[in-house]
Protein backbone atom coordinates (compact mmCIF):
# COMPACT_ATOMS: atom_id res chain seq x y z
CA UNK A 1 0.00 0.00 0.00
CA UNK A 2 3.07 2.09 1.13
CA UNK A 3 4.00 1.76 -2.80
CA UNK A 4 0.78 2.73 -4.12
CA UNK A 5 0.84 5.88 -2.19
CA UNK A 6 4.33 6.85 -3.16
CA UNK A 7 3.28 6.88 -6.89
CA UNK A 8 0.00 8.51 -6.41
CA UNK A 9 2.55 11.22 -4.58
CA UNK A 10 4.51 11.90 -7.41
CA UNK A 11 1.22 12.55 -9.38
CA UNK A 12 -0.27 14.89 -7.25
CA UNK A 13 2.88 17.10 -6.56
CA UNK A 14 3.36 18.50 -10.05
CA UNK A 15 4.82 21.61 -8.51
CA UNK A 16 7.77 19.69 -7.54
CA UNK A 17 7.87 16.51 -9.64
CA UNK A 18 8.55 15.68 -13.12
CA UNK A 19 5.90 13.11 -13.40
CA UNK A 20 1.77 13.53 -13.57
CA UNK A 21 -0.52 11.44 -12.67
CA UNK A 22 -0.64 9.88 -16.07
CA UNK A 23 2.77 8.88 -16.14
CA UNK A 24 2.27 7.13 -12.81
CA UNK A 25 -0.87 5.64 -14.19
CA UNK A 26 1.13 4.41 -17.60
CA UNK A 27 3.90 2.79 -14.98
CA UNK A 28 0.84 1.02 -13.02
CA UNK A 29 -0.56 -0.32 -16.23
CA UNK A 30 2.87 -1.70 -17.59
CA UNK A 31 3.49 -3.39 -14.15
CA UNK A 32 1.85 -6.80 -12.75
CA UNK A 33 -0.40 -4.90 -10.28
CA UNK A 34 -2.79 -5.07 -12.23
CA UNK A 35 -3.34 -9.10 -13.12
CA UNK A 36 -2.35 -9.13 -9.22
CA UNK A 37 -5.44 -7.48 -8.35
CA UNK A 38 -7.32 -8.93 -10.45
CA UNK A 39 -6.80 -12.39 -9.64
CA UNK A 40 -7.63 -11.44 -5.77
CA UNK A 41 -10.79 -10.21 -6.54
CA UNK A 42 -9.99 -6.48 -5.53
CA UNK A 43 -10.97 -5.09 -8.81
CA UNK A 44 -14.79 -6.48 -8.32
CA UNK A 45 -15.49 -4.41 -5.04
CA UNK A 46 -16.35 -1.34 -7.09
CA UNK A 47 -19.76 -0.55 -5.48
CA UNK A 48 -21.36 -0.94 -9.39
CA UNK A 49 -19.40 2.15 -10.34
CA UNK A 50 -16.98 0.51 -12.79
CA UNK A 51 -13.88 1.60 -10.74
CA UNK A 52 -12.05 1.99 -7.85
CA UNK A 53 -10.83 5.50 -6.78
CA UNK A 54 -7.14 5.89 -5.47
CA UNK A 55 -6.09 8.95 -3.78
CA UNK A 56 -2.77 10.29 -2.51
CA UNK A 57 -2.45 13.39 -0.57
CA UNK A 58 0.53 15.27 0.30
CA UNK A 59 -0.06 16.53 3.95
CA UNK A 60 0.37 20.06 4.34
CA UNK A 61 0.12 20.65 0.72
CA UNK A 62 -2.46 21.09 -1.85
CA UNK A 63 -0.47 18.44 -3.79
CA UNK A 64 -2.46 15.33 -4.58
CA UNK A 65 -3.78 12.80 -7.48
CA UNK A 66 -6.78 10.37 -8.19
CA UNK A 67 -6.64 7.18 -10.33
CA UNK A 68 -9.83 5.26 -11.22
CA UNK A 69 -8.83 1.56 -11.58
CA UNK A 70 -11.36 -0.63 -13.94
CA UNK A 71 -12.16 -4.67 -13.39
CA UNK A 72 -9.59 -5.02 -15.94
CA UNK A 73 -7.14 -3.60 -13.10
CA UNK A 74 -5.79 -0.94 -15.02
CA UNK A 75 -6.11 2.46 -14.40
CA UNK A 76 -8.63 4.41 -16.89
CA UNK A 77 -8.78 7.78 -15.67
CA UNK A 78 -5.52 9.83 -14.07
CA UNK A 79 -5.68 13.10 -12.39
CA UNK A 80 -3.49 15.93 -10.85
CA UNK A 81 -6.28 16.70 -8.13
CA UNK A 82 -8.15 15.26 -5.68
CA UNK A 83 -11.19 15.22 -8.19
CA UNK A 84 -13.65 12.97 -6.10
CA UNK A 85 -15.24 15.25 -2.92
CA UNK A 86 -17.12 12.08 -0.86
CA UNK A 87 -15.32 8.68 -1.40
CA UNK A 88 -16.99 5.43 -0.34
CA UNK A 89 -14.57 4.42 2.12
CA UNK A 90 -15.90 0.71 1.42
CA UNK A 91 -14.52 0.45 -2.24
CA UNK A 92 -12.15 3.85 -2.45
CA UNK A 93 -8.89 4.60 -1.19
CA UNK A 94 -7.33 7.70 0.35
CA UNK A 95 -3.44 7.97 1.72
CA UNK A 96 -1.95 10.69 3.50
CA UNK A 97 1.77 11.70 4.31
CA UNK A 98 4.43 14.20 4.04
CA UNK A 99 6.61 14.40 0.84
CA UNK A 100 9.34 13.24 3.38
CA UNK A 101 7.02 9.84 4.46
CA UNK A 102 6.20 9.07 0.90
CA UNK A 103 9.74 9.36 -0.48
CA UNK A 104 10.67 6.70 2.36
CA UNK A 105 7.97 4.72 1.48
CA UNK A 106 9.43 4.86 -2.46
CA UNK A 107 12.52 3.25 -1.24
CA UNK A 108 10.41 -0.05 -0.62
CA UNK A 109 13.07 -0.84 1.99
CA UNK A 110 9.58 -0.59 4.79
CA UNK A 111 6.23 -2.18 4.14
CA UNK A 112 2.82 -0.64 4.05
CA UNK A 113 2.26 -2.03 7.32
CA UNK A 114 5.72 0.23 9.06
CA UNK A 115 4.73 3.19 7.49
CA UNK A 116 0.77 3.31 8.43
CA UNK A 117 2.32 2.20 12.26
CA UNK A 118 5.21 4.32 12.38
CA UNK A 119 5.97 6.02 9.16
CA UNK A 120 3.29 8.60 8.69
CA UNK A 121 1.16 7.03 6.40
CA UNK A 122 -2.92 7.66 7.62
CA UNK A 123 -5.26 5.89 5.59
CA UNK A 124 -9.65 5.59 4.37
CA UNK A 125 -11.13 2.92 3.07
CA UNK A 126 -11.42 -1.07 3.36
CA UNK A 127 -8.45 -2.39 5.72
CA UNK A 128 -9.49 -5.79 5.31
CA UNK A 129 -8.90 -5.88 1.85
CA UNK A 130 -6.21 -3.48 1.84
CA UNK A 131 -4.60 -5.83 3.99
CA UNK A 132 -4.80 -9.02 1.82
CA UNK A 133 -3.28 -7.19 -1.08
CA UNK A 134 -0.42 -5.50 0.66
CA UNK A 135 2.11 -7.21 -2.40
CA UNK A 136 0.67 -5.38 -4.91
CA UNK A 137 0.00 -1.95 -3.07
CA UNK A 138 3.89 -2.00 -1.48
CA UNK A 139 4.88 -2.13 -5.27
CA UNK A 140 2.45 0.37 -6.37
CA UNK A 141 3.91 2.84 -3.54
CA UNK A 142 7.73 1.95 -4.81
CA UNK A 143 6.53 3.07 -8.03
CA UNK A 144 5.41 6.25 -6.38
CA UNK A 145 8.60 7.23 -4.47
CA UNK A 146 11.19 6.26 -7.50
CA UNK A 147 9.24 9.33 -9.15
CA UNK A 148 9.60 11.53 -6.54
CA UNK A 149 11.78 14.65 -7.29
CA UNK A 150 12.92 17.33 -4.85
Amino acid sequence: MKKILIALFTILSTNTFAGSAQNIADAFNASSTPAELVKSGWTGNDAGKGYKVLQVIVKDSSKAAELHIDADGKVVAAFDNAKTSKLNTNVDYKMIASMEDWASMGTGESGPMYHMTFGGLSFEGPMGEAMDNMGPFASFLINIGKNIQD
